[in-house]
């Protein structure tokens, strides 16, 4: 099977990442969010590559990221989800003003991924803000509106994730990719 590579978007805390567990438990092949690592990677350097201290350190080093997980997929066959995608940092630029270096453009357009973006809505009951995640449920709100827009306006078919039990929603995604 050739390489598809599909992309599990939208609201912080809407359960993303679970759902991708739930897509490894399968024996699929995933990709984690590169933001969660730049955070992670930034808290144990003292790094000031956080979005609550430098946003535009942090949205170069999450498209950078981004672009590496895209690059290292080229080799496999099958399906490669992954959470989240290039056009996060593009979205996060835009939401917070960040001046987006060229490369980023560039690499919007030339990382395309499988056409179909699925997209977990905001899910208020879910939501948690923690170490790595310290913004509101409002601003995830915000955020989940602008990547609606920017996978739009990128070529992308969207497609919402229903609110069900997580093994319902891998179903879900499974049954429209027909695997």
């Amino acid at each position: 099977m050739p390489l598809r590579r599909v992309v599990i978007s939208g609201c912080s805390g809407g359960g993303k990442s679970t759902l991708i567990d739930g897509l490894a438990s399968k024996g699929l092949q995933t990709v984690p969010e590169a933001g969660r690592i730049v955070v992670r990677e930034a808290l144990a350097s003292s790094s000031d590559a956080l979005p609550w201290v430098d946003r535009k350190n942090f949205a170069e080093k999450l498209a950078a990221f981004a672009i590496q997980q895209f690059d290292a997929t080229a080799d496999l066959d099958g399906l490669v989800f992954f959470d989240r995608s290039v056009i996060e940092a593009f979205a996060y630029s835009q939401m917070h003003n960040v001046e987006m270096p060229v490369w980023l453009g560039q690499a919007v357009r030339n990382c395309r991924y499988d056409d179909t973006v699925f997209v977990v809505p905001p899910w208020q009951d879910i939501f948690v803000e923690d170490e790595e995640r310290r913004h509101s449920f409002d601003e995830a709100v915000t955020e989940y509106n602008l990547l609606l827009r920017a996978f739009t306006e990128f070529g992308y078919n969207v497609c919402e994730v229903p609110r069900m039990a997580n093994q319902e929603r891998v179903e879900f995604i499974l049954n429209e990719i027909g695997h």
